[in-house]
């Protein structure tokens, strides 16, 4: 494996490792290259050797946030800010849709058609928090991307 095939990975994992995001969240395909692009010298300096997963180069960032790059630091924020946003809207889709998923597509629960029933009604016939809950889960880009 390459060094920047391996920055790629490694940033996936820590993008991976953010668990628990501007009307639209990134996708964490966009988060990985702007870290990459951002953070590439900076986790070579400060984060040489972290093992990958569960969340250490996250951690190795954070605890090196005075020693990057202001245009890691400025990116690292951005984009954890947008991931835990887009997080948190998938987590409570059903909470912030629960009527209008019930009145526009018939169910009252989150169940697998949920996203096909949104995507293919006009953002206007959802009340606006559940639309914005909607864009921010990232699932309406997504299927239009399709």
């Amino acid at each position: 494996m390459n060094k920047q095939t391996s920055v790629v990975v490694a940033l996936w994992l820590l993008i991976c490792g953010i668990g628990t995001a501007t009307a639209q969240t990134m996708s964490y395909a966009d988060a990985i290259s702007q870290l990459a692009a951002a953070c590439n010298a900076d986790l070579a300096r400060y984060c040489k050797g972290v093992e990958l997963g569960n969340g250490r180069l996250k951690a190795c960032l954070d605890a090196n946030q005075a020693r990057v790059s202001p245009q890691c630091q400025q990116t690292r924020i951005m984009v954890y800010t947008s991931i835990a946003r887009r997080a948190a809207a998938q987590r409570n889709i059903g909470d912030a849709c629960g009527a209008d998923i019930e009145r526009v597509c018939g169910t009252s629960h989150a169940d697998a058609h949920l996203v096909e029933c949104l995507v293919s009604v006009s953002p206007s016939v959802l009340s606006p928090i559940c639309n914005q809950t909607f864009s921010d889960t990232g699932w309406r880009t997504e299927r239009a991307q399709q």
